[in-house]
């Protein structure tokens, strides 16, 4: 390695080890000394606070499309993490964790709170004593951020986290709302999906900042809206995993779909081995979506319904589309032995991709199949 990017690697390093000298010894000791209403001190800079909420209680059933059917909802715990930057990179630590599960017909809320950087490997340690407790974790970006950022911390400190068995929501959310809503921030999950307005509250990228504040003026009441927020996040994290528990029960419900993508939402349960997934995707395309068509006629192609294939391909063929005319060719050429029309199929499908944004790579293939066709039609005469 270069030895400036040895300097530099070093300078990171030290970031992750060293936090920055926000106040004095005796400011210090005073942050060490703090009282947090509403928190028990748990350590000499870790707080503790837990909160049971009266609740409707998980799903009777699972769908056995996000978990297995025969998962305990009770052994779920959703955690969330408020950080001292917006990114995973050096110097960023957890200064307040949450987590929240079910309880009969509660649900327990809990968390972590760190009130100064000398107490981290307290404050981690306390973590993990709850987090070894779950069997199974639930999070939103958690996998890429949340669990991550834990394992980092944790190892600087000999502190091992494991998060084997873990169902981020951020993933599910993306296929299925990406399309109709753009951005799938928890926030706008809320407020499009979930129909839930927060009154007041703290934007979640100006808490950072309000925790330095924090630390350097030792006012606890700086910290309030930060655990209003955190609470929230994890109630609507909570929230989110029943509705698309209740959306896989029941995908052919208005109300229960909401704003998800029929589409994507007939993938899903394809990949999973759901056959209400053809009809979702005959859904959409009956309702004007193109790709969802396409996507049901490769299904049925798998499945060895070619008929119901043709039948929706050539349904399909006046939209210029060389992905459809590509595999009319197929069809033609392979299963019935009609050059002629795979010929005229692939020359049509050629057409398309040169008028439209097709790479030069499909368009070389389609190239290659209309010579071989030529040559097998000669063939014959």
């Amino acid at each position: 390695m270069p030895r400036s990017g040895l300097t530099s690697r070093l300078k990171q390093l030290r970031a992750l080890r060293e936090p920055p000298d926000l106040h004095s010894r005796d400011e210090a000791e005073t942050s060490r000394n703090l009282c947090i209403p509403r928190f028990s001190r748990i350590g000499d800079y870790t707080h503790y606070r837990r909160e049971l909420i009266e609740t409707a209680g998980p799903p009777v059933s699972l769908s056995g499309l996000l978990l297995s059917a025969a998962q305990d909802p009770e052994e779920l715990l959703f955690f969330d993490l408020e950080t001292s930057g917006l990114s995973s990179g050096a110097g960023t630590l957890a200064f307040l964790a949450g987590f929240g599960c079910f309880r009969g017909g509660t649900f327990l809320l809990e968390q972590f709170f760190l009130s100064d950087y000398p107490g981290e490997a307290e404050f981690l340690e306390k973590i993990r004593e709850r987090l070894v407790q779950a069997p199974y974790f639930v999070s939103y970006n958690g996998r890429s951020f949340d669990a991550s950022l834990l394992k980092t911390r944790g190892i600087l400190h000999g502190i091992k986290f494991n998060f084997s068995r873990h169902l981020d929501l951020l993933y599910i959310s993306r296929r299925l709302w990406r399309d109709a809503l753009g951005s799938c921030s928890l926030g706008n999950i809320e407020r499009s999906i979930l129909r839930l307005e927060r009154d007041g509250d703290l934007p979640g990228r100006e808490v950072p900042e309000r925790w330095f504040s924090f630390l350097r003026s030792a006012d606890p009441r700086l910290l309030e809206d930060i655990f209003r927020h955190h609470r929230q996040d994890i109630l609507s994290l909570a929230m989110l995993w029943k509705r698309l528990e209740e959306l896989f029960l029941d995908p052919f419900s208005h109300e229960s779909r909401g704003d998800a993508d029929p589409r994507a939402l007939g993938l899903h349960l394809i990949s999973r081995g759901d056959e209400r997934g053809e009809e979702l995707l005959r859904l959409a395309w009956h309702k004007g979506d193109f790709r969802a068509g396409r996507l049901l006629a490769l299904q049925y192609k798998r499945r060895g319904r070619t008929d119901s294939a043709l039948d929706l391909w050539l349904s399909m063929a006046s939209g210029a589309d060389p992905g459809v005319y590509e595999e009319l060719a197929k069809y033609y050429e392979h299963r019935t032995g009609d050059y002629e029309a795979a010929l005229r199929w692939a020359s049509l499908g050629m057409g398309a991709a040169v008028r439209g944004t097709a790479s030069e790579t499909r368009i070389r293939e389609f190239r290659r199949r209309i010579r071989r066709l030529e040559r097998k039609i000669q063939g014959q005469a």
